[in-house]
């Protein structure tokens, strides 16, 4: 068989081994339902979807609260190409296949950079797996919609790198300069910016080590022209994403990660820890995120806060087949020790501020922002699969056979003895007893299902360890490399699958019981109280610890934010985990969660609530209870307030206040009145007078969208319009068709000023960004079609076909 014909075939067989298994999620039968999956992505593409069935673009998501940014927020994902998917296939099939086929794509995206570097063909496949099926990606593509989609272009941005560097004349540095760009745009347009900035990191290392490597072949001529290349593959990326970025400057400066800079400790959210270590050889220690109470490290879970990578195994084969080749020195060169160091300065980065030279990046202000520092730990991965493939090529040379064998014998006895202590009654059992104690689960189901984790870890690892001595000693292959991509991902499969939490399409889609409780306009709050579930809730499940799938249903019954919005409603307050949301909803949101019953009613009356669902012993002042409903063996009670306030109302009293803060506590007060009353940034703080003894003002709408609202006031004195949606500068209000200033309203709306008399006004959102932005893209593609064309490899004359 030609290399070419085996490589095409190993490929296929990695992609079979990997779809048969997940062919209910391919085929729409079952959707992915774990954490962001569940609580923003899918619900996010579903308003978006809506809107535009409707002949609307989806600028803004109004279900969110306040009306958020929607187009223009990167952890939507709505400009990236795989939302096409949405036009030819049904709804749970395109949502999944996100997800899945970028895990094919990271494997692709890694055989190309490895094949670049100079690994043959089938260890380029093996660096190929060992990338895609790691425990880092896996994570990624079981939950999170743009990481996922960042992670697989990362080594293609790289691959296409070493091609600008490479480039010997003006038409292949053209080509080289385009790919480079694309492939960058495309990863921004994902929406993961802590990812691209690594991955402009991990490029400049990799052109730094290819020119450090040949650098006696390269001339200056060479260097400036690699630099001239990578100034044209920035700008084809910017534009090719602009219409992201530009949108997303319009609006970032006023959210909640663009105004607030994180303290030490959310800058260092989630890192690497010493004991994760374990789950390189073990990886189902850190849990199976399909059953409930299978927490990160299972003992540790509740004291070290909530885990953001589920595993970070590197494959045991590919580890098995680095360390065997890194105790021979001849395996051990320029690029190889370069690609090591590497590896390991970004893990040690991944510990976040437990490395001490960690805090100088949070003393760069541009930086502050960004969070998880594990991501580090992507390019510690990438590392490690290069190396395996650089590995997998050293099993064809003389290695020295003792201290492989010393190597091998050492961690086949430690996966045996793993299998031993994690019998019933051995020396795990009296390890966790005590730990797992007090917990909402049965403490022996828990410890059960950790010594089947345990033990399959070390079958599995035992496994990985023999067929790396096999290769190594008995039949020491020309081409090792094709055996080792199809093994690795039949090895990774008993854990990597798991990850993949997913529940019935058909029991997801399924209207919440309370929905037929909330009937007509207006916004629900619900409390945070409601989304934990004691023991009772998983009553009559069958022996084991029950399913996520399960608690995956009490979210939707329970109308966690933001799973309702796919049935249509609209939140009062909700928050984007990850900063994304309007800097002034946010606060909001933070003075709603730390007022009393009654001040907290008021701000939900302010904001436009209309229901609000919470616990029997929560109390909601100025609301009647409409229905009692029992979800996950709980007692939630829906109320109802009977005068809502209308999105769009008149305001004749105005209040100043100096600061937000002391604007939110007027608002929550007592003595503010929101149908009437408005409080507006001032000086100083003053109270509003007696309301004026006229007619109350008529507001007639002949327009109202989530990003317009249009029609006509008339009012004998003056006041103010307020249309509730959360502030940014975006807004644009106009008065008889005259720019109008938009204000801050109530410390989180936006509002015009409106004298006396008969009025034409309108509120609109800004989409020149947008427009612009696509214009920008249509050039970048333009101008890639462009250099396609004119750098097209020509036949001779003399070949071409008569």
């Amino acid at each position: 068989m030609s290399p070419r014909l085996r490589s095409i075939s190993t490929a296929l067989g990695v992609v079979l081994l990997f779809a048969l298994p997940l062919l209910p999620e391919i085929l729409g039968t079952r959707v992915l339902v774990f954490r962001d999956a569940q609580v923003t992505h899918w619900p996010w593409r579903r308003v978006a979807m809506a809107a535009l069935e409707s002949g609307r673009t989806p600028f803004l998501n109004s279900a969110a609260s306040g009306t958020q940014p929607l187009l223009a927020n990167p952890n939507a994902v709505l400009l990236y190409p795989t939302v096409l998917f949405e036009r030819a296939l049904a709804p749970v099939s395109a949502f999944n296949l996100h997800y899945l086929l970028h895990v094919l794509w990271a494997f692709l995206g890694a055989r190309l950079l490895a094949s670049r570097m100079g690994v043959s063909s089938g260890s380029a496949l093996f660096t190929g797996v060992a990338y895609a099926f790691s425990g880092m990606v896996l994570s990624y593509a079981s939950g999170f919609l743009n990481s996922i989609a960042a992670a697989a272009w990362l080594p293609w941005c790289a691959a296409a790198a070493l091609g600008v560097l490479r480039a010997r004349d003006g038409r292949a540095l053209a080509r080289a300069a385009l790919a480079t760009g694309l492939a960058f745009g495309m990863q921004l347009l994902a929406g993961e910016p802590a990812l691209t900035i690594l991955t402009a990191v991990f490029t400049a290392f990799v052109a730094v080590l290819e020119l450090g490597i040949a650098r006696r072949e390269r001339s200056r001529r060479d260097v400036a022209r690699a630099v001239l290349g990578g100034g044209a593959a920035a700008a084809i990326a910017l534009a090719f994403a602009a219409p992201l970025l530009l949108p997303l400057r319009a609006i970032f400066p006023l959210t909640y990660r663009g105004q607030h800079l994180y303290s030490q400790a959310a800058f260092g959210a989630s890192p690497f820890s010493a004991i994760r270590a374990l789950e390189w050889l073990f990886p189902q220690l850190g849990g199976n995120p399909s059953l409930v109470g299978s927490g990160m490290n299972w003992w540790t879970s509740s004291a070290r806060g909530p885990v953001y990578i589920w595993c970070v195994a590197l494959g045991v084969l590919p580890l098995v087949v680095v360390l065997l080749a890194a105790i021979g020195r001849d395996f051990w060169n320029r690029r190889t020790i370069g690609i090591g160091v590497a590896g390991i300065a970004t893990w040690l980065a991944s510990f976040g501020l437990a490395l001490p030279l960690y805090r100088v990046l949070f003393s760069i202000e541009s930086l502050r922002r960004l969070r998880y520092p594990i991501k580090f730990y992507l390019l510690t991965t990438l590392c490690l699969a290069l190396l395996a493939g650089f590995a997998a090529d050293r099993f064809r040379e003389r290695s020295p056979m003792r201290r492989a064998l010393v190597l091998l014998s050492c961690l086949l006895g430690l996966y045996v003895a793993a299998f031993v202590v994690a019998g019933p009654g051995h020396w795990l059992d009296a390890r966790l007893a005590s730990s797992l104690s007090g917990r909402d689960l049965p403490a022996s189901e828990m410890l059960a299902a950790f010594r089947l984790a345990v033990r399959a870890d070390a079958v599995v690892g035992a496994i990985a360890v023999l067929i790396a001595g096999a290769l190594y000693f008995f039949r020491r292959p020309r081409r090792p490399g094709y055996a080792l991509a199809l093994l690795s991902v039949a090895l990774a499969l008993p854990w990597g699958l798991p990850l993949f939490v997913t529940a019935g399409a058909r029991d997801s889609s399924r209207p919440p019981a309370l929905l037929a409780s909330l009937r007509g306009e207006g916004r629900l709050y619900v409390s945070p109280g409601t989304s934990s579930a004691g023991p009772e809730a998983f009553a009559g499940e069958r022996p084991g610890l029950p399913r996520y799938e399960r608690v995956a249903r009490m979210h939707a019954e329970r109308l966690l934010p933001a799973t309702g919005e796919p049935f249509g409603i609209s939140y009062a307050f909700d928050q984007d985990p990850d900063g994304s949301y309007g800097w002034y909803n946010r606060l909001a949101t933070e003075a709603v969660r730390a007022s009393g019953p009654e001040e907290r009613s008021r701000l939900l009356r302010a904001y436009g609530a209309r229901w609000a669902l919470g616990g029997a012993e929560e109390a909601f002042p100025f609301f009647r209870p409409v229905i009692g409903v029992v979800v996950g063996g709980r007692r939630l009670i829906l109320h109802a307030l009977d005068d809502p306030l209308p999105e769009l109302r008149w305001a004749s009293r105005v209040h100043r206040r100096r600061s937000l803060s002391g604007a939110l506590d007027l608002v929550r007060s007592a003595k503010f009145e929101p149908r009437t009353d408005i409080v507006l940034p001032g000086p100083s703080d003053l109270d509003a007078g007696s309301p004026p003894a006229t007619h109350p003002a008529s507001v007639t709408a002949s327009a109202l969208s989530p990003e317009l609202a249009a029609g006509v006031v008339e009012a004998a004195d003056p006041g103010h319009l307020i249309f509730s949606r959360t502030y940014f500068g975006a807004w644009k209000g106009a008065l008889d068709g005259a720019p109008a200033r938009i204000l801050v309203a109530n410390a989180r709306d936006v509002a015009i000023a409106v004298p006396g008399g008969r009025h034409r006004f309108e509120f609109s959102w800004d989409r020149g960004p947008f427009h612009r932005g696509v214009l920008w893209q249509a050039a970048a593609l333009a101008c890639a079609i462009a250099v396609a064309a004119a750098t097209r490899a020509r036949r001779p004359r003399d070949l071409r076909p008569l």
